[in-house]
């Protein structure tokens, strides 16, 4: 049910009518969802807890890609077990990949449909935050394990603190934990000596990097913090070409692998199933 380049705005209108029918019939949604349920938060969470215990959670945005397959493989061939936060765009045209995350083990999360930066203009019109964070979850449900929780992230890590409320009051949405942020991964510095002491992938292709020099400063930005969420994207060959690198350097460096819903540090963030929808309550 995904938008397409190109699609009429005819079309386009038939899929948000589609989106909002969803949100007035959750029935419609699969009911093997777990009731491990959590608010959205009014600011992202920044603290996983994992910075010194050498445990890392990897995670890859913006996919599924033509991309996702290699880094798939990869974590196949190392055991290793990540986090994709999927554009609910791409869905239909990647559907093996997403049926290839699920029955490997990884934890498919939200990353809304268009990746959008939700600004003002989504707290103005709450009902564009529905269609963007619901439709994603519309697109990613049916590939969603029945033993996993739900967990947003915002595209380039931008969120309003208005944005709890509307989806704290949906009966769907209100289930999912975010918006979730990054120890690791998140901005490009170099060293006096001209090396990389930190990386982003995005930028590191964006300044024609290899492969190597990107790694570089990822690796020395996890050996400093010692364990993290890691932030990658799905989206370049040279990303897989660099996680292929890192993974069996960090094994043999004694780090071990989880998702977020292996993050002790979330569990707060739950809140029983019966509870009254509305902030959390410290």
């Amino acid at each position: 049910m995904g938008l397409k380049a190109g699609d009429t705005p005819r079309k386009r209108a038939g899929w948000y009518l589609k989106v909002a029918a969803a949100f007035v019939c959750a029935a419609a949604l699969p009911a093997a969802i777990p009731s491990a349920s959590a608010y959205f938060q009014e600011k992202s969470v920044h603290h996983s807890g994992l910075q010194g215990t050498k445990k890392l959670a990897l995670t890859f945005d913006d996919g599924p890609t033509n991309q996702t397959d290699d880094v798939l493989n990869i974590l196949k061939k190392n055991g290793v077990k990540a986090t994709f936060f999927v554009l609910g765009r791409n869905v239909d045209y990647h559907p093996a990949a997403m049926e290839r995350m699920s029955k490997e083990g990884h934890l498919i999360a939200n990353h809304t449909v268009t990746h959008s930066r939700l600004g003002r203009r989504y707290v103005r019109n709450p009902e564009l935050l529905l269609k963007e964070i619901g439709g994603a979850h519309q697109e990613i449900a049916p590939f969603l394990r029945t033993d996993q929780g739900l967990y947003f992230r915002a595209p380039y890590g931008f969120w309003k603190s208005e944005h709890a409320d509307a989806l704290n009051a949906d009966p769907i949405l209100k289930h999912y934990v975010g918006p979730i942020y990054w120890d690791i991964g998140g901005y490009t510095a170099i060293d006096e000596e001209g090396n990389a002491s930190s990386s982003a992938d995005w930028d590191c292709w964006r300044r024609e990097w290899t492969a190597d020099e990107c790694a570089t400063g990822y690796m020395r930005e996890i050996r400093r913090k010692k364990g993290g969420v890691v932030l990658f994207h799905d989206v370049r060959m040279r990303t897989a070409t660099m996680v292929e690198q890192m993974i069996p350097a960090l094994i043999r460096d004694g780090y071990s692998f989880i998702t977020l819903d292996q993050i002790p540090a979330y569990d707060k963030l739950k809140t029983p199933p019966d509870k009254p929808v509305g902030k959390p309550t410290s």
